[in-house]
């Protein structure tokens, strides 16, 4: 088993919620997946942080209602398992990594080609909990095209392999 895919183990074995329908790992896939396909979009983004996003951001959810504070628990955990060893990142990177979670449910939007490929990759899949996405609130211009609307509702009913996104890599 490679060190990646040790990593997405020992996350989906010890995440909260895992099984949700609407924030557990089905959900996980499908932002990392539309996030790499967005990070095929632009040579700046960072397509490891994409996916990491895509993999942690909700995995500190406590319910599927209101839960504000999942974002910064999710970015905590994430640098709970750097300091055990489990995620090896630079110091940037996971700055990077942990912004784009801890911040993904606050409406923002940015200029960083990475993030903004993060909370494009989630908004996306935001029609899943009956919320239509706001174009104001995407930042990217391939996250407002109507190509990757429909990649991602392309996926939204199909649990995907970790091991097909971590090839993508």
């Amino acid at each position: 088993m490679t060190v990646a895919a040790t990593l997405v183990e020992t996350v989906l074995s010890s995440a909260w919620r895992r099984d949700s329908g609407l924030h557990g790992e089905p959900h996980w896939w499908c932002v990392a997946a539309t996030g790499l396909d967005l990070a095929d979009t632009d040579p700046a983004v960072d397509r490891a942080t994409v996916l990491l996003f895509g993999l942690l951001h909700d995995t500190r959810r406590e319910n599927d209602a209101i839960d504000p504070e999942h974002g910064p628990r999710a970015a905590a955990w994430t640098r709970e398992l750097v300091r055990r060893g489990v995620l090896v990142l630079d110091g940037e990177r996971l700055e990077r990594v942990c912004l784009a979670i801890d911040l993904h449910t606050r409406g923002q939007v940015t200029t960083d080609a990475t993030v903004g490929a993060c909370w494009d990759a989630d908004r996306l899949h935001l029609p899943r909990c009956g919320i239509a996405p706001d174009p104001a609130l995407f930042s990217t211009e391939p996250g407002r095209s109507e190509h990757h609307a429909v990649l991602a509702a392309s996926r939204r009913d199909r649990v995907g392999r970790w091991d097909e996104l971590l090839g993508r890599l």
